[in-house]
């Protein structure tokens, strides 16, 4: 078999007058162009596969960071927070608030709309609520030794709902495998009343309720 620079002598022979190329020059030539491209791609995909690395570096904090700025900061630093949508009135809202007009503000403390009213009992006030089970109203007598109270449960006790004097700053469950949860909480709804209320995760085992103040001390531990 002939080699390629035979070939070459033979096709210039035959097809023109004596060719001047340097045939062993042009192979290396062709070899040197070859390593070249080779380099220059190389060269390309690692630049790629750099800026790909670059990318993923940079879009991932940034989704992470989107994440982490869902919800505010807990009041209590080792609690969950369980976000929910702004509650919505629920059947009965207005006829309630006409018949039962708010004493303060009404407050959104997801999953309910809340507010305090005056009573027909005297020395009683009315916690209103409204929400996915309609709307009612129960009379409480006032806090005095206590810092908080439970008010009410709904959908087979997966919401719980209270009042807090305005001290509390924070109302956390504490669940019997350790976990934390913190409840909504809008303070000044009504002079020196506050409204909590939490929605619980399925299989929540609740042990107690700590209630804290703005520094995070335990002011109350309501067991349940």
């Amino acid at each position: 078999m002939m080699d390629v620079k035979e070939v070459f002598d033979s096709l210039a022979r035959q097809e023109g007058p004596p060719s001047t190329t340097n045939v062993s020059r042009a192979m290396a030539t062709g070899r040197a162009r070859r390593r070249r491209r080779r380099a220059a791609v190389a060269a390309t995909s690692a630049v790629g596969v750099a800026a790909a690395v670059v990318l993923a570096w940079s879009v991932h904090p940034w989704s992470e960071r989107q994440n982490s700025i869902v919800a505010a900061v807990p009041t209590a630093p080792s609690a969950t927070v369980t976000i929910t949508t702004t509650p919505r009135p629920g059947r009965g809202f207005a006829e309630l608030k006409k018949k039962h007009p708010p004493k303060g503000k009404i407050a959104s403390v997801p999953p309910l709309v809340m507010w305090v009213s005056d009573a027909p009992r005297k020395g009683e006030l009315l916690l209103c609520e409204s929400g996915p089970n309609g709307s009612s109203c129960s009379g409480f007598p006032p806090l005095t030794k206590e810092f908080a109270r439970i008010q009410g449960k709904l959908r087979g006790n997966a919401v719980w709902f209270g009042i807090a004097k305005d001290d509390v700053h924070g109302v956390t469950a504490v669940a019997k495998d350790g976990r934390r949860l913190l409840a909504n909480l809008a303070r000044d709804v009504s002079p020196g009343l506050g409204l909590w209320a939490i929605k619980y995760p399925p299989g929540t085992d609740v042990l107690r309720l700590d209630i804290t103040d703005a520094k995070g001390k335990t002011l109350q531990k309501i067991a349940v």
